[in-house]
């Protein structure tokens, strides 16, 4: 599950925008039909109520096959029970050691346990309750005070000894992990109860009391059962009742149960929702272009959306899970930030598939999971390119002239080309689903993996490029996304349009679109982009509604009450939370009516933040509401609970200080800001702590004191070019040159196409009379932009001044 995304500081200005030039946007309608997806006839979510869960057992009488191939899935064996029969791991009395910490894996009786550091370093003999995943690693779970699991970071390999596994390994093999570090099995990242056990069991019910800071975590079935997926069953099964009565009795009767709608309860068997098309469809190879199509075109992406509920990075929406509904009204996807995804999109940290998936042709010609994967057992419908061949013409591309390698080897297998692995957990070799064709070009522009370097890891990244260039030809490549939005990211002038271009462009996938759409809201506004970003309230794609909204925070309220106003009741959850986010700070010039739905809207975005209670982001979510709509006593309150339930977290306490200082507590805001350098539980967030109290101090006037603060964090943050950069404009204010030029000389070898700093170096040397250094920034300026006449004003002012001077 990943984090509550919240900016660290709340902006300090809303732009003004002008209303004329977004008429049309963000009304309370629904999109020209052209913009958003036709809505089917057909719906796969039916209204069925009163469902409750009956168990996996339940379903095996009428389906015994997919029964008996849902007991071979790694769902049916997600979490179980530690037995004999379920415990892969040696724990015949064998120590493993790490970094000198070890640990002892034995048997007592019927259990299985482990001696090793707990909380505080104190080696404790603990009970193994519950397995945790099967292959190609099985963690295992050990019970804590409050509720609480606690997952092993010590685990099973479980690979075949000859593939390097049957052994005992740790999750961070190259650095040491000491009871007191944040990475600690016993802390608050390797928790079962927020981190893993909404995917792994059926029906989960996390149950945290915020206030006693205790779990009563339940579930239906502790693994991932039939329901998990189909919703629960016990009107189905009245349903099939019923059907065996109009069968017996010649004329159909309805269940006994109440539901409150009978076509409904009728159509979809009882079910919550339908997985399957209500048309068959198969694939077949379409002779004009000599590429697969679907017989029939999908009628919604049901099936995708069911197993992005857990096969994604993504946020909950509500505190429980309830079947039925679309993704967006229960989960808020992650776009592709620079944290998760690699600049063009790859896989870079834990996401899953979901992320890459939509990024794909695959997905959007309609592919969906059970064209690869069988739907019970999980695994490949076929092995190597034989899965592949199923669709594609195995006389095009099965062979030497498509792939260039020898048959059967690892260059010739289409998976290893298109869909690259990356290695999570140490062992789980996961792959990209992306399913794009290798850009080596791309690794030489952008730092990304491609699949060529992968295999060939003796060659570098010339050598790729120059071999595919020799077997494809150097035609030139359409703009990947990942460079617009790495351009973005750099700062690299007039990457603003192409920008605006990709958040606009119907051809891209909607995810790539909300990412375009949210790097355009961190940028400087300007009235064209606020455009574009209004634009985009009316797009298809949810992701991309949500972002939008969100890049509205540069907007002052009111105008963005008048832009968005409608999106309180847009037809998606993920949607209405966020709207009411953006516009709680408008909540006072609301209409009656406006205020009615903001309220519907703004239980939505509570109960958002609830679903993470057990974490301090959920609690500063509802921090920030509550200061937006002026409940500072109820702000507080949240944010001392935030950093309650997380001691160590900077951002909170920093919000808070923030909140402080503006309603003139000054002592108090230092209070927090000291308290935050010193409750920071990692180097960078201490270095963000010490920022926070630099940028304070300063404020005051107290310039030493923030200057050693802003030493403190560029020291933190060595690879933090933002705070280098500060650092060095600061020395060089206080007539310190000959200090401030390697940080700010640091902050352009960090960011090298950031325009910002390379025009703050430029003038910072020119006026120190470095003319020859701040020749090279502007010189690297105007490469990024060469029309631009700023620049060129200021090259021509540094040669003048160069000239003039004799140097």
């Amino acid at each position: 599950m990943n984090p509550c995304r919240f900016s660290f500081f709340r902006p300090a200005t809303a732009a003004a925008i002008s209303l004329a030039t977004l008429a049309g946007c963000g009304k309370n309608e629904d999109p020209p039909a052209g913009q958003r997806a036709v809505e089917a006839p057909w719906s796969p979510y039916h209204a069925v109520k009163n469902a409750t869960h009956t168990g996996a057992e339940s379903c095996r009488e009428c389906h015994p096959r997919p029964f008996a191939d849902w007991l071979q899935s790694d769902h049916h064996r997600a979490m179980q029970p530690a037995t004999p029969d379920t415990v892969l791991g040696d724990f015949g009395g064998v120590e493993f050691e790490h970094f000198g910490h070890r640990t002892r894996f034995y048997r007592k009786d019927d259990e299985f346990r482990v001696n090793t550091e707990g909380p505080g370093g104190e080696r404790t003999d603990y009970r193994i309750d519950y397995t945790f995943g099967f292959y190609p690693l099985q963690q295992y779970l050990i019970a804590f005070p409050g509720g609480r699991y606690q997952a092993l970071q010590i685990c099973w390999d479980s690979r075949p000894a000859g593939e390097g596994g049957q052994r005992w390994y740790h999750l961070y093999p190259d650095e040491e992990v000491p009871p007191d570090d944040v990475l600690h099995w016993t802390k608050l990242h390797f928790n079962w109860n927020y981190m893993c056990a909404d995917c792994h069991s059926t029906d989960l019910r996390k149950n945290f009391d915020a206030d006693t800071k205790t779990y009563a975590t339940a579930w239906s079935e502790m693994n991932v059962s039939c329901e998990a997926c189909h919703g629960p069953g016990s009107e189905h099964i009245a349903w099939a009742q019923a059907q065996a009565r109009a069968a017996g009795a010649g004329s159909p009767a309805p269940s006994d149960a109440e539901t409150a709608d009978l076509a409904a309860w009728l159509e979809g068997k009882g079910l919550a929702v339908t997985l399957s098309e209500p048309e068959l469809g198969a694939w077949f190879v379409d002779p004009a272009t000599g590429q697969p199509k679907r017989t029939v075109p999908l009628k919604s992406a049901v099936q995708v959306e069911t197993c992005a509920r857990c096969h994604a990075h993504r946020q909950l929406l509500e505190k429980s899970f309830v079947a039925g509904q679309p993704f967006h009204d229960t989960h808020a996807p992650s776009i592709l930030s620079a944290e998760l995804y690699e600049p063009d999109g790859q896989i870079k940290e834990e996401v899953y598939v979901y992320g890459s998936f939509v990024q794909s042709k695959m997905f959007h010609r309609g592919v969906r999971c059970t064209d690869c994967h069988h739907p019970h057992t999980m695994k490949t419908l076929a092995t190597g390119n034989a899965l592949c061949v199923r669709c594609h013409l195995p006389a095009k591309y099965d062979s030497p002239a498509h792939h260039f390698h020898q048959p059967e080897s690892a260059g010739a297998q289409c998976v290893d080309c298109h869909m690259p692995t990356k290695n999570y957990m140490v062992v789980d070799a996961r792959r990209d689903h992306s399913i794009r064709i290798p850009r080596p070009d791309l690794s030489k522009k952008l730092g990304t993996p491609n699949a060529c370097n992968q295999c060939h890891t003796d060659k570098d990244v010339d050598w790729a490029v120059a071999a595919f260039d020799e077997r494809w030809g150097k035609t030139p490549r359409n703009v990947h996304y990942g460079e617009i939005l790495a351009a973005a990211r750099d700062g690299v002038p007039g990457s603003a349009d192409r920008l605006m271009a990709l958040a606009s462009d119907p051809a891209r996938p909607g995810l790539v679109r909300a990412t375009a759409v949210s790097v355009l809201g961190q940028m400087s506004p300007s009235q064209p982009t606020l455009q574009a970003i209004a634009a985009r309230l009316d797009d298809a794609d949810p992701m991309v509604r949500v972002e939008a909204l969100s890049a509205l925070e540069s907007v002052q309220p009111a105008q963005r009450l008048q832009i968005a106003a409608g999106l309180l009741a847009d037809r998606r959850r993920a949607v209405r939370a966020e709207a009411a986010r953006v516009l709680a700070s408008a909540a006072g010039s609301m209409t009656p009516d406006q205020r009615a739905v903001f309220d519907r809207a703004a239980a939505e975005f509570l109960e958002k933040m609830d679903a993470i209670a057990d974490r301090a982001a959920g609690h500063m979510g509802r921090a920030l509401f509550y200061a937006d709509l002026g409940r500072t006593t109820e702000a507080e309150a949240a944010y001392r609970k935030a950093f309650d339930i997380e001691p160590d977290h900077v951002p909170s306490r920093v919000n808070l200080a923030e909140m402080l200082y503006n309603q003139g507590n000054f002592a108090g805001a230092e209070e927090l800001f000291r308290a935050a350098v010193a409750a920071a539980d990692t180097g960078h967030s201490r270095g963000l702590a010490h920022d926070a109290l630099a940028r304070y101090l300063i404020r005051l006037k107290r310039y030493d004191e923030g200057l050693a603060e802003l030493a403190s964090a560029a020291e933190l943050l060595p690879d933090d070019p933002r705070a280098q950069y500060f650092y060095g404009v600061a020395l060089n204010s206080l007539n310190r040159f000959d200090e401030a030029l390697p940080y700010l000389q640091k902050a352009r070898d960090l960011a090298p196409n950031h325009a910002e700093y390379l025009v703050g170096l430029a003038t910072v040397c020119r006026d120190a009379g470095r003319f020859d250094e701040a020749m090279r920034a502007a010189e690297q300026l105007a490469r990024l932009d060469p029309g631009d006449p700023q620049t060129a004003q200021l090259l021509e002012q540094i040669r003048q001044l160069r000239d003039r001077s004799g140097r």
